[in-house]
């Protein structure tokens, strides 16, 4: 059963601008304190919507930075996608310029979500990661006021070397906030994030399995970013035919998070709209859209597909080469062109490329073996959970 090979974009990641007041250790877009003079006009992005109206798609369209609240015609944008019959949610950074009267005009324009960053459970921790002392008391303010204007909160955690330890606690804070929506972003080496902060396959592959347990166990909903093999955990677990034997770091943070301090979550309890869709991933059902109008298979993935100036986005989504080699499974290559769940998690085609220059080669940290991990009649189990599941 193939799943997920998207022929129209779910999700479109949007760059507003690239100027931003904070210097994060991982920013793909090594975001500069002003923004570029050739950045989108109003009147372009809405050439763009109206693009991909005529396409007849209404993705949901997250936009992103830099930090658009550097954009003073930010809530013309806004409503303009609004208009439009798309859904907007935003993730702008933690800094002044997120005051409550600007989060007030943000939720009126018609924002669904906004994404507040969290990478430690602590001020030092976070802000050395952030770079600019304050961001994380600011971090714990915006939540309150987003919570008292009833704006639907997200945090976005990135996972690093420097951080592994802090994830229960930051979970923790997350739920003592009352926050519904996880979203554990895996590091992909690319802008200024340095290969040496992202953890291994092993640690990937216990960390996820402990995020799989809280997802399913507390009162917040979990998604992972750049790390697609929490689909093929779930899908395993699920299944019963998962058999890779837990490392120590899964212990270690199974034992930090101390389940029974939590309130439980019971199966039938909402937990808001965010799901698992099963085969998103670079250029797979979602693109990215720069501040310039570049067009690529993601914001981690720098290979430009073509730009909104010159061409339609669906042209370019359906026609350029490299977004039909990503929406090819097939053409994979490694142990990823030979994985059963290639079609559900086809791993992160930009840490492929930011880690072996190829953009279809195997998910360098994924500890997955389609040779060793599975018994003879486990796919047959598979199929069947997939078709009935």
């Amino acid at each position: 059963m193939k799943i997920g090979v998207f022929e129209k974009p779910y999700i479109i990641f949007w760059e507003l601008t690239r100027a931003c007041l904070l210097a994060c250790k991982h920013c793909r877009a090594k975001a500069q304190k002003y923004r570029n003079p050739n950045e989108l006009s109003v009147d372009e992005c809405r050439d763009t919507l109206r693009d991909l109206a005529k396409w007849g798609v209404k993705p949901i369209i997250v936009i992103t930075g830099g930090d658009p609240l550097m954009r003073e015609d930010l809530i013309d944008i806004i409503e303009l996608i609004n208009k439009f019959g798309m859904r907007v949610a935003i993730a702008f950074s933690t800094t002044k310029l997120a005051t409550k009267e600007k989060l007030e005009e943000i939720k009126n324009a018609g924002i669904s979500r906004a994404a507040i960053s969290l990478d430690g459970s602590t001020a030092k921790l976070h802000d050395s990661f952030r770079g600019v002392k304050g961001t994380y008391d600011l971090a714990l303010k915006i939540i309150e006021l987003c919570k008292d204007l009833e704006i639907p909160i997200q945090v976005n955690t990135t996972v690093t070397k420097e951080n592994i330890f802090d994830l229960p606690n930051i979970l923790k804070l997350c739920i003592k906030k009352e926050v519904k929506f996880w979203d554990v972003f895996f590091l992909v080496p690319t802008g200024r994030a340095d290969v040496s902060l992202m953890p291994n396959a092993r640690e990937f592959e216990d960390i996820l399995n402990w995020l799989y347990d809280v997802s399913v166990r507390l009162p917040i909903k979990v998604k992972s970013s750049a790390a697609t093999h929490l689909r093929r955990i779930e899908i395993m677990r699920k299944a019963g035919i998962y058999r890779i034997k837990p490392g120590k770091l899964y212990y270690e943070l199974m034992k930090m998070t101390k389940f029974d301090s939590f309130r439980e979550r019971k199966s039938s309890e909402d937990l808001g709209d965010i799901k698992r869709m099963f085969g998103v991933t670079d250029g797979r059902g979602m693109f990215f859209i720069s501040h310039v109008g570049e067009v690529y298979p993601s914001g981690f993935l720098p290979l430009v597909a073509g730009n909104v100036r010159e061409s339609s986005i669906r042209e370019i989504y359906e026609k350029s080469e490299i977004f039909k080699n990503l929406r090819d499974p097939e053409k994979l290559r490694g142990k990823c062109g030979r994985c059963p769940f290639k079609y559900v998690c086809g791993g992160s085609r930009a840490r492929a490329y930011a880690v072996f220059g190829d953009y279809l080669a195997q998910e360098p940290c994924c500890l997955f073996s389609p040779e060793n991990d599975l018994k003879s009649d486990d796919l047959e189990t598979l199929q069947n959970f997939l078709n009935f599941s």
